[in-house]
């Protein structure tokens, strides 16, 4: 049995069509198409300084001047989302890169292998799957110190499993057919 897949010009409308019909996906790709666009926008414009501390400003409520206020230490509330998004955008990429670029070969390899290779790369999954994401970043920071890469670290960690068993399930739904 040979299973032929169309990737046509109505296929694809299609697919987008149904997509963009869709209430939950419109309102995810605004809200990520917003954030992406904030962390883009921070790049080359804040309304302040992120890093400037004004202590006569602080604990603003929002105004004219502050559109969402000013922190403790005086310094804007929006300037600092806006750069945080961007930090947020890199920490996720980052994150998912060292998820899938390691789960998904190891995945893969144990479905090809099958037997105690596939059952071992599967077991030290579970084990790491037993782990909460905030123990593992814990354990890490507490092993390695405080910082962005090792929370990054902590959290492509967490992702291996996940990328691991999805490849892991791909594999195995096509390896047996013929192609």
């Amino acid at each position: 049995m040979t299973m032929h897949v169309d990737l046509t010009e109505e296929t694809i409308a299609g697919v987008l069509a149904k997509a963009f019909g869709n209430r939950s996906f419109l309102i995810g790709l605004a809200i990520t198409l917003l954030i992406v666009t904030v962390a883009l926008v921070s790049f080359v414009w804040t309304p302040y300084d992120v890093t400037r501390l004004v202590i006569a400003d602080k604990t603003q409520a929002p105004s004219w001047a502050h559109w969402f206020g000013t922190d403790h230490f005086g310094r804007d509330i929006l300037s600092m989302i806006m750069v945080g998004a961007r930090n947020s955008i890199a920490v996720a990429l980052v994150a998912v890169g060292i998820g899938m670029g390691i789960g998904v070969p190891l995945g893969a390899l144990a479905a090809a292998r099958g037997g105690l290779a596939d059952e071992a790369l599967m077991r030290v999954n579970d084990v790491v799957f037993a782990f909460p994401a905030l123990l593992s970043a814990i354990m890490i920071t507490a092993i390695f110190g405080p910082g962005a890469v090792n929370a990054i670290i902590a959290i492509g960690i967490f992702n291996i499993p996940v990328f691991a068993r999805v490849a892991r399930a791909g594999a195995l739904a096509i390896w047996p057919r013929e192609f």
